[in-house]
């Protein structure tokens, strides 16, 4: 997405947002208006890029019959939710056109990551009259328009894709790079197409290098590694009898040992998780517990026990599921293992389907479950707003505390960033306490480039741009 298109603002180089299609943006003292002043641009089709193009975008994803997983991105808009909803006509929403090169966007409430959110693909401009004349303009390469610093050229579905230089993007001063290629293949091609030099690019986030692999594939080949704003959890459901004790819920949370999970399975320098929230996002002061402290997971178990009117014995057996893989099965034999140590309990463990398993997950039909979440935005309230509400589709535990929500809805309102930083640092706190989920770990993106390609920019959300990217030997460039 970020190869083909653009939006009104692009995270550069150093992860700040910056103007891309706006080449003027003027912001309210309140934080609650937002002007963008278009450059002048144009798509791969010739016609100019208008204010029109996103309003366009906009209210299509916000249509209630138009099916879109990234919408809720857009409710900072006034009345954006509502519109999706279906309660309020897109006539309402807060963007008006000024002019064919000036929009003007009002706000719910004060937002201060908005103009990281322009730099999104929900906020994506389409060509208006290609969409309309022909809706299926995206599955194809020969009928694609784009904006971006590259251009689709060539689609074999599920096999290879190919770009190449759009020259009348407006800033292709900047792109150096004629052609990418992306090919899809198993992990284990990959690797030996890599080490041919066959292949300029293997790793996060476009594919996993395996556990077993990093023995042999070390630093020599160019492997590095990035923190990435994104944690690995266990959800569990809040309403299965044993797991609707707050105190059997942190017992189980303070037994693992995340610190052998990431040394001895994970082996990819992932740090253990002892919060929702990615410690570098500055939440954290201290931990909200410590990780393996079995004296308090035990002292803890003992008292949710004697709430609940059980012994060890009784206790239930309880399952973990998770969708196939490789890494989460490791997991789970280890916390397996670590469950029946310290606390003298049985785990079962269940890998499935992807299908079986998000279906089970969305009926909340299962005791505990592994998952993840992966910023969208660099800002704390895009991991806190995953269990803000309990019939949440994010959420899927069963657990809702209105206390929780309304330190969230007070964020909202803040503009001061040490004042809202506090408020969302006890939302954390609170949700430590209650223990719906169980973090893991923190992820780390492993990957590996051939040390003559340059300024590729991967971000800290998994996002690779190769906008600046360039061959540091020109003879290197493949036909």
């Amino acid at each position: 997405m970020n190869m083909l298109y653009e939006g009104l603002t692009r995270t550069n180089r150093e992860e700040k947002v910056e103007p891309a299609l706006a080449q003027v943006i003027e912001v309210s003292s309140d934080l609650m208006t937002y002007t963008f002043y278009l450059r002048n641009a144009k798509w791969t089709n010739g016609l100019p890029i208008k204010a029109s193009d996103f309003a366009y975008a906009w209210k299509k994803i916000l249509d209630p019959k138009f099916p879109s997983d990234n919408a809720s991105q857009l409710y900072p808009i006034k009345n954006a939710k509502s519109v999706k909803q279906g309660t309020v006509a897109s006539s309402d929403l807060g963007i008006e056109i000024i002019d064919e090169q000036t929009l003007k966007v009002t706000l719910e409430q004060p937002t201060p990551y908005f103009l990281e959110l322009t730099s999104f693909p929900a906020f994506f401009p389409v060509c208006e009259s290609v969409d309309r004349e022909n809706p299926h303009w995206a599955e194809k390469e020969s009928a694609s328009v784009s904006c971006g610093p590259f251009r689709l050229e060539k689609w074999k579905h599920n096999d290879e894709l190919q770009v190449v230089k759009n020259d009348s993007y407006w800033d292709a001063a900047s792109v150096k790079l004629f052609k990418i290629v992306m090919c899809m293949v198993k992990e284990d091609t990959e690797l030996k197409m890599f080490e041919k030099k066959e292949l300029e690019w293997v790793g996060s986030p476009l594919s996993h290098i395996p556990v077993d692999a990093l023995k042999n594939f070390g630093k020599e080949q160019g492997l590095k590694s990035k923190p990435m704003l994104g944690t690995y959890f266990f959800r569990v459901n809040t309403e299965k009898s044993a797991l609707s004790n707050v105190n059997i819920r942190k017992a189980l949370a303070i037994a693992i040992d995340r610190q052998s999970i990431v040394d001895h399975i994970l082996q990819g320098d992932q740090k253990p998780a002892t919060g929702l929230v990615p410690a570098s996002m500055g939440l954290q002061t201290n931990p909200y517990f410590l990780d393996h402290d079995t004296e308090e997971a035990r002292s803890l178990f003992k008292k949710g026990l004697s709430e609940l009117g059980m012994t060890v014995d009784s206790f239930p057996s309880i399952t973990l599921i998770f969708p196939t893989a490789e890494k989460s099965s490791l997991i789970a034999q280890a916390v397996q293992q670590q469950w029946a140590e310290t606390l003298g309990i049985t785990l079962h463990i269940q890998s499935l389907e992807r299908k079986v398993y998000f279906d089970m997950l969305s009926k909340q039909n299962y005791d505990i479950a592994v998952g993840s979440w992966v910023a969208d935005f660099n800002d704390p309230i895009n991991f806190l707003e995953v269990f803000k509400f309990k019939t949440s589709g994010t959420n899927n535990t069963s657990w809702g505390n209105s206390e929780y929500t309304r330190l969230l809805d007070e964020s909202g309102a803040l503009s001061d960033p040490e004042e809202r930083r506090a408020i969302l640092a006890q939302s954390e706190d609170l949700l430590m306490k209650e223990m719906p989920l169980i973090p893991i770990f923190y992820y780390n993106m492993l990957f590996a480039s051939q040390s003559y390609v340059k300024e590729m920019v991967l971000s800290s959300m998994g996002n690779l741009d190769f906008k600046w990217a360039h061959l540091e030997n020109a003879n290197l460039v493949r036909e």
